[in-house]
C-alpha cells in the first residue's frame, strides 16, 4: 500500500499536466518560502516587512511578463496602524513568558512598563455583569484582573471600567492587527493557562509600541490583455500582508494566511502571460495590502481601480489555499448560484475535490469591496486538517503542504474558460 500511496499523487499530477493545466507547484512553494521567511518580518509594519514583500512581488510580476497598471506595478495609499518594534516582555515571579507562544498582547496596547498585582476571578464567570460582583472597578489601580476563557471577548474588546486584564486560554495563541492605540495604561493580555499558575501573585510588563500614522502602503496589479474582449475583465485577487512582528524576537510567518493565495495569483499570472491565447477577457492579477487591518488595500483599490469595474465579469479572491484534503469552500456561492454551478460542474467532471461547499454572503476577505461595488465575486479557501494554523507563529512554510494545488488551479482556469460563454452574473 505504501508504494501505491506514493504512486497516486504522481499519476494525478501527470494527468493534470497532460490535460493542459500548467500550474507550477515548485514555484508556488518557493514564493511562499520567501514571503514567510524571517527577512520579511511577517509582512507587517515593523522593519517595513510589507514594503519588502511589495518590492519582491513587483519583481515577480515583471518576471512573469505581466503588464503593469501602475508604475512598477505599485498603487500607493496610506493608513494608520499600531506596531510593536521593540521589547514586548511579560514576566511573572516564576518565569519569563515567550511572546507569540505563551502570550499575546492586545494589538491596540500603548507603551507600558509596570508591575501589577493579580486579582483572580472565579472560572465560572461568563459575563461582564458577574465581573462587577467580584471586583470593585474604583479600586483597581496597580491591579490586573485574571479572567477565564469563557468570558467572551474580554481580551479583544476589554471590560468597561477595567484598565488591565489577563484572559487565560487553552490552545494556540492567535493575534491580529489594530489601527488604533488605547489610552496609556490600558492593557489586555492573553496567556496560555498552563503558563500562569493560580499561585501567581504579580505580573510585570515592559512593552514598547508605536502608532504609525498615515503610513504608506502598496497594492500591486498587472494584467494580460484579452484577445477577444480586451475591454472586459476577469480579476484574481489576494492579500499579501500579514501580522508582522510582536517585538524583536517574535514574528508571524503567514504562510497559509496569505502567502498561499499570493503565490497562487503569481502562478496564474505566469500561466496566462505564457498562454495569452487563453485570455479571452483581460486577465487581471491584484495583490493587496492592509487586509489584516480591515480590508484597507482592497477597499482603496476598488475605489480607485485602474480598469472599469462595470465591465468586470467576475472577481475571485484567494485566501488560505494551501490545504484541500477536506475540500474547497466558496463564499458568496449562494449569492451567485449560476456561477457556483460552474465550479461545481468542473469539480464533478474532474473530481478535483472531495467536497465543494457553497457558502453565503460574507464580508470577511478582499472580495467584499468589489462585491459592494456590484461586481460578482467569490472568496475561495481550501479546507483540511493537514494545516490548522491561523494567525499564530506556527503558520510556517514547512507546515503548508498545498495538498490540492493542481486541483485548485484547474478550478480557477476552468472557471475563467467557462466564463467566456456564461451569461452575465450581475443583478
Amino acid at each position: 500500500m505504501k508504494k501505491l500511496t506514493y504512486f497516486i499523487p504522481f499519476l494525478t499530477a501527470l494527468l493534470f499536466y497532460c490535460t493542459g493545466f500548467a500550474q507550477d507547484r515548485a514555484y508556488v512553494h518557493e514564493v511562499v518560502k520567501r514571503l514567510s521567511a524571517h527577512e520579511m518580518h511577517g509582512r507587517g509594519y515593523v522593519n517595513s516587512g510589507d514594503h519588502k514583500a511589495a518590492d519582491y512581488l513587483a519583481k515577480e510580476m515583471k518576471r512573469a511578463g505581466l503588464n503593469p497598471y501602475f508604475e512598477a506595478f505599485k498603487q500607493k495609499y496610506h493608513f494608520t496602524v499600531n506596531s510593536f518594534p521593540s521589547q514586548v516582555i511579560v514576566r511573572t515571579e516564576e518565569r519569563k513568558l515567550k511572546a507569540g507562544e505563551d502570550f499575546v498582547v492586545n494589538p491596540a496596547t500603548a507603551s507600558l512598563k509596570k508591575t501589577f498585582d493579580l486579582i483572580w476571578l472565579p472560572d465560572t464567570i461568563t459575563s461582564n455583569a458577574s465581573v462587577y460582583l467580584f471586583a470593585d472597578t474604583t479600586a483597581l489601580e496597580g491591579k490586573m484582573l485574571v479572567v477565564p476563557e469563557d468570558l467572551k471577548n474580554a481580551y479583544r474588546f476589554g471590560i468597561p471600567g477595567v484598565k488591565a486584564l489577563v484572559q487565560t486560554v487553552s490552545g494556540s495563541m492567535w493575534w491580529h492587527v489594530s489601527q488604533k492605540q488605547n489610552e496609556q495604561g490600558q492593557i489586555a493580555l492573553k496567556i496560555i493557562k498552563e503558563k500562569l499558575s493560580k499561585e501567581t501573585e504579580t505580573i510585570h510588563v515592559d512593552i514598547i509600541s508605536k502608532q504609525l500614522k498615515d503610513r504608506p502602503a502598496y497594492n500591486l496589479a498587472g494584467f494580460v490583455r484579452g484577445n477577444v474582449q480586451p475591454d472586459s475583465f476577469m480579476v484574481f485577487v489576494a492579500h499579501y500582508d500579514h501580522l508582522g512582528r510582536m517585538g524583536r524576537q517574535t514574528y508571524f510567518p503567514g504562510a497559509s494566511d496569505n502567502a498561499s493565495g499570493t503565490a497562487t495569483i503569481l502562478d496564474l499570472g505566469r500561466y496566462y502571460a505564457s498562454h495569452p491565447e487563453k485570455s479571452f477577457y483581460t486577465m487581471v492579477f491584484v495583490l493587496v495590502s492592509g487586509e489584516e487591518a480591515g480590508l484597507l488595500g482592497s477597499s482603496y483599490f476598488a475605489e480607485n481601480a485602474p480598469f472599469s469595474l462595470d465591465k468586470t465579469k467576475f472577481v475571485i479572491n484567494l485566501d488560505m489555499v494551501g490545504t484541500g484534503s477536506d475540500g474547497l469552500s466558496v463564499v458568496n456561492a449562494k449569492q451567485f448560484p449560476e456561477a457556483f454551478n460552474i465550479i461545481d460542474s468542473l469539480n464533478k467532471k474532474h473530481s478535483f475535490f472531495p467536497d465543494i461547499r457553497a457558502g453565503g454572503e460574507s464580508c470577511n476577505s478582499d472580495h467584499c469591496p468589489f462585491y459592494k461595488k456590484g461586481v460578482p465575486a467569490f472568496f475561495l479557501f481550501t479546507r483540511g486538517n493537514e494545516n490548522r494554523n491561523y494567525h499564530n507563529t506556527a503558520d510556517t512554510y514547512y507546515k503548508l503542504p498545498f495538498t490540492a494545488y493542481e486541483q485548485l488551479f484547474g478550478i480557477l482556469t476552468g472557471f475563467a474558460e467557462e466564463l467566456q460563454t456564461a451569461p452575465s452574473f450581475r443583478e
